[in-house]
């Protein structure tokens, strides 16, 4: 107690109180609501864009929607130009990142497209990290023995040095070896048994706080190795009945669990200037509820940067928008997607970074999305004024097609307003 109460002394001591000028690179116009930070508090820029804030620390974290992060120096000019920055991504799985020929095919593109983040996968739904952390309980649990990558930090400066932004995708709660090491952690049926999905998966509670301060810590751990932003994944409530929780499951319940994750995320990351991202179902855009996962758009946007609906046409039923196919709507699709989840918070267009289909329809007429229909989906997030984008094709295999000539003059539809009533429900999670 003594020596905390030290510490918090001696940087107040020694805090300076430093006022910084936040600007577009581009426009070299204010950035308002930029965000200043250091391991301790944030503030953020006013209307002419400055921001002040006392710290002891030697570096300040500045960032803001939209735009690449920068760490900057007590001692350096306190104007910040902070560059405009439009994700635009291809995933990159467990098996794909220690494949010399898949990152071969995905540099390439990155080289001959206008691709130029990647996604790939630091913690999987089977609980397997790609790299060996240093998580005590992740090395205990051996969730490194089936590691694709070997050194993580030549990894990650190989894409950087092709001028790639780099996103670690994190599964959170589908976590099938911290269950199975760990029963007292495992979701389970009402006869006391773990429950598994129809993939032979287990999951973990929701509700479980040592399970948060876990997976905070592996996402610490890379953003420690120079990722620039965490994308949490299965950080829901699996869609299935009958299941046992430690709390009553109901809405304020699961909301409450899934932010009380992310703030333990974002608290752990506070000595990191990096993202995080959020992925959700398409139908959170759209429901006034939680869809029985604990989303909804304003708690999400309440405790992480980007919201990363996963807009795939194959993914919404029949009828919605009134189309009796959605996968031959595939621009209406994401673009009125993104214009109800803006009616459902006060929140920027630009705190929306979908996933989009990269790969076959499996609930229509079974076709590739190819060059139309991905191109026509980029359209879709592009008009709604997205912070980006991200293919998704589980198992990295993408072409060229749909991803050039992107930026075409395409009809805006009129924006749908019988939304008040709208509760769209989906296939429960076997």
């Amino acid at each position: 107690m003594r020596l905390l109460l030290f510490l918090f002394i001696a940087s107040t001591l020694y805090a300076k109180t430093q006022s910084l000028h936040i600007l577009d690179a581009r426009t070299l116009s204010p950035l308002i609501g930029a965000i200043v930070s250091d391991t301790q508090s944030s503030v953020k820029t006013n209307e002419k864009g400055i921001a002040k804030i006392s710290s002891s620390n030697k570096t300040i974290f500045v960032k803001a929607y939209g735009y690449k992060q920068k760490n900057v120096s007590q001692a350096d000019a306190q104007t910040v130009f902070l560059e405009p920055f439009t994700s635009k991504a291809l995933y990159v799985s467990f098996w794909a990142a220690g494949s010399k020929k898949y990152m071969q095919r995905i540099l390439k593109l990155a080289k001959e497209t206008e691709i130029n983040t990647v996604i790939v996968d630091v913690k999987n739904e089977f609980g397997n990290l790609s790299y060996k952390s240093n998580v005590k309980l992740a090395q205990k649990i051996g969730a490194h023995r089936q590691r694709t990558i070997y050194n993580i930090d030549d990894f990650i400066k190989k894409l950087k040095d092709e001028g790639l932004y780099v996103i670690a995708r994190i599964v959170v709660f589908k976590d099938d070896r911290l269950a199975r090491t760990h029963n007292e952690y495992a979701l389970k049926d009402s006869n006391g048994t773990v429950w598994r999905n129809r993939e032979k998966l287990a999951w973990v509670s929701p509700f479980e706080t040592k399970v948060h301060n876990y997976v905070a810590d592996i996402a610490a751990d890379a953003a420690s190795h120079g990722f620039d932003e965490i994308n949490f994944d299965y950080v829901r409530f699996p869609l299935r009945k009958g299941l046992v929780y430690s709390q009553k499951l109901n809405q304020k319940n699961r909301v409450a669990a899934i932010s009380r994750f992310l703030q333990t995320a974002n608290k752990k990351l506070r000595a990191y200037n990096i993202y995080t991202s959020v992925d959700t179902y398409g139908y959170v855009c759209w429901n006034s509820s939680d869809t029985n996962i604990g989303h909804t758009i304003k708690s999400l946007a309440q405790n992480a940067d980007y919201i990363a609906p996963m807009l795939y046409p194959s993914g919404f039923g029949s009828g919605i928008l009134g189309f009796k196919n959605p996968t031959e709507h595939s621009y209406e699709i994401i673009n009125e997607s993104i214009k109800a989840g803006l009616q459902r918070a006060n929140v920027q267009a630009i705190r929306f970074k979908p996933w989009l289909q990269s790969f076959k329809d499996y609930a229509f007429d079974k076709k590739f999305f190819r060059s139309k229909e991905v191109s026509e989906q980029i359209k879709g997030a592009e008009h709604a004024s997205c912070s980006g984008w991200m293919l998704w094709n589980p198992s990295s295999r993408f072409s060229s097609k749909g991803l050039q000539d992107t930026k075409l003059p395409y009809p805006i539809l009129p924006a749908y307003k019988e939304l008040k009533n709208i509760n769209y429900c989906f296939r429960k999670e076997n």
